[in-house]
């Protein structure tokens, strides 16, 4: 299938638009290869449109230690990058170019700033592009004519213990529009370069090699033999010598229709070696050969056809491989976890303040005219019998000394229900909660997906906990308004007593038998046969076992509905507080995805891109070992 070359930049475009919407939905596992495809499509689309009649963007490549930024100082004949013993130096690219302007707007698609002569040399920064132009380098008559043709650019090391310096010098790869690749005999053998010698020719790339501080021709040609095994060094003619130095130069300018042309080897001797290079391998002609780059890449075609289609080709494979897959195993993981949250909801607090209201409901019992006049008063003293006994003592020398007698000391419990006989509200709903956010985190580390984002995004899955204080607060609030409802209700008149005293208003010597009933029910007896009165009245003490029980019942529900009602209003804000919770870590799961309408709509705009890049299906990035 043919390549639709002018059809990509659109596509990529829109590639470009859905992708930035998807940025909230891309967890931060996804996102690192998201941004990378993002600026690797934005380099084809330079390469699609390169600027006309402008100096070439070189990049020298290499591996630590190389002399990377000596090498670039030694061919413009001036101190423009920064150089240093340390390792690792070089963290960001620095163009040296003829004028400023001669470095197109946004390449590199990240923050530019002009460095002037009182910064020199200038040294790379992470993230930013630093551009040194020829008027900051003074009296430097070697720049002048390399300046010309092409723009040199210094890059950091693609083998560091940095990876954000591989990163920087992989997006300055992307980029380039030639590339010099830079070893030394400590460093040809490198690994780390390989897959850039394959994507260079994949992407017909002008390529220069040079080996730096070499300090004998063995290793030189052990370099050379192995780049013959990578494909390069294709010969000029049908002899099978490789052609070097000047001649390699006169054929930049020679269209082959069989293959790329052979790719020339430089060398710079060490400093304090005896080795002295052949003229046409020196850094004289390696300074020649990059003055010819743009001749080589005009003879490619410019920009070459063949190149641009592998490119878009791989960015297809690799969007489709890289992003889309993985975005649909997230969005399925995602839905699934959400599925299994919401199983969680409406957890049972396992709450009850009965505890904290049974005394104020055997208080009104006690205080009720129903209890005084009935059974379980005689019951109740009864019982208490054993303990006053045990007790006289205590008490008769207390109202010996003070002559009054506390009421708790006639009562078996004491009073008012201890406060270290109540449950811990507060620490059941706090356990409770824990548990919750426990049961939450095990579901989220049970699948490496999952797993994944929380390593990814710790910050921000701490940040939508709540905090199991928040439960305890529930019941702080609840507890401290029913005790205030106890202590109003502690010496408050039973309604069922209101209803009664009401009554004996209209009843002959009411209030008078009120009080005997105080005393005793037999009492209340002896009174009513006494004033006469058992008309009317003797049916409330003739009745007044099964009154009492009916009437105690209602007494029971008085106290007994409030703490139902308690009980109801800690359950139902411990479960707002837990659907809260779950709704965060749902939100927070689904950000981590994005929707399955906007990664079909990616599909389709990736597929429309393989087709224009005449991709046949299959996997056009196979030689890319460098997507690893």
């Amino acid at each position: 299938m043919a390549a639709r070359l002018e059809k990509l930049d659109p596509l990529l475009s829109r590639l470009e638009t859905l992708l930035g919407g998807l940025s909230g939905h891309v967890s931060a596992a996804t996102r690192p290869a998201l941004e990378r495809w993002r600026s690797d499509a934005a380099a084809l689309r330079f390469h699609l449109h390169p600027p006309r009649n402008a100096p070439l963007l070189t990049c020298v490549i290499g591996g630590t230690g190389t002399g990377k930024s000596t090498i670039v100082n030694r061919l413009l004949g001036v101190g423009a990058s920064a150089t240093s013993f340390r390792r690792t130096y070089t963290s960001g690219a620095v163009a040296i170019a003829r004028k400023a302007d001669d470095v197109p707007e946004n390449w590199l698609g990240v923050e530019r700033t002009v460095a002037g002569a009182d910064r020199l040399p200038a040294r790379g920064q992470v993230g930013a592009l630093v551009i040194v132009p020829r008027e900051a380098l003074g009296d430097a008559p070697l720049a002048d004519e390399l300046l010309s043709r092409i723009v040199l650019v210094d890059t950091p090391d693609l083998d560091g213990d940095q990876p954000m310096h591989h990163a920087e010098a992989d997006r300055a790869f992307r980029w380039a529009q030639a590339i010099l690749f830079l070893v030394s005999p400590e460093k040809y053998q490198m690994t780390e370069l390989l897959p850039y010698y394959r994507l260079a020719m994949r992407y017909a790339v002008p390529t220069l090699f040079l080996m730096n501080k070499c300090e004998e021709q063995i290793v030189l040609d052990d370099y050379r033999q192995q780049l013959r095994g990578y494909g390069f060094g294709t010969r000029l003619t049908d002899d099978s010598e490789d052609v070097k130095g000047e001649e390699l130069v006169a054929a930049f300018s020679q269209p082959r229709s069989d293959g790329p042309p052979p790719t020339p080897v430089f060398v710079v001797p060490r400093d304090d070696a005896a080795y002295e290079p052949q003229p046409a391998e020196n850094l004289s002609a390696l300074r020649k050969a990059m003055t010819e780059l743009g001749v080589l890449h005009s003879a490619l075609g410019a920009p070459p056809t063949n190149g641009l289609a592998n490119r878009a080709g791989d960015l297809a494979t690799r969007l489709e491989d890289k992003i889309i897959t993985p975005l649909r195993n997230d969005r399925h993981e995602a839905d699934r976890l959400m599925g299994a949250l919401h199983d969680m909801e409406t957890p049972t607090p396992g709450v009850d303040v009965n505890p904290l209201t049974s005394e104020l409901q055997r208080r009104l019992q006690q205080r009720s005219v129903l209890y005084l006049i009935g059974p379980q008063r005689i019951l109740d003293r009864v019982r208490q019998a054993p303990g006053l006994l045990v007790r006289l003592p205590r008490v008769a020398w207390d109202y010996i000394r003070s002559g009054e007698i506390s009421p708790a000391a006639f009562s078996p419990n004491g009073g008012p229900a201890r406060a270290g006989e109540t449950p811990d509200y507060r620490g059941i709903l706090v356990d409770q909660f824990a548990v919750l956010q426990s049961r939450i985190d095990d579901l989220l580390r049970s699948g490496p997906t999952s797993q994944r984002w929380l390593e990814s995004d710790a910050k921000g899955y701490q940040a939508i906990r709540i905090t199991p204080e928040q439960a305890g607060k529930i019941a702080d609030e609840e507890i401290e308004a029913l005790k205030d409802w106890l202590q109003k209700r502690w010496n408050a008149t039973p309604r069922d007593t209101r209803a009664l005293n009401t009554l004996m208003k209209h009843l002959p010597g009411g209030a008078k038998l009120t009080k005997l009933a105080e005393t005793a029910p037999y009492l209340l007896i002896i009174a009513l046969v006494a004033h006469h009165a058992l008309f009317g009245t003797d049916l409330l003490v003739l009745g007044g076992y099964s009154l009492a029980t009916w009437l105690s019942e209602r007494l029971s529900n008085e106290v007994s509905s409030h703490t139902r009602s308690t009980n109801s209003r800690i359950s139902d804000r411990f479960a707002r507080l837990a659907h809260e919770q779950i709704e965060k870590f749902r939100e927070w799961i689904d950000r981590q995805a994005p929707p399955q309408k906007a990664l079909d709509q990616l599909e389709r705009a990736a597929n429309d891109m393989a087709q224009a890049a005449g991709m046949e299906g299959e996997n056009a990035d196979a030689l890319a070992v460098a997507e690893q």
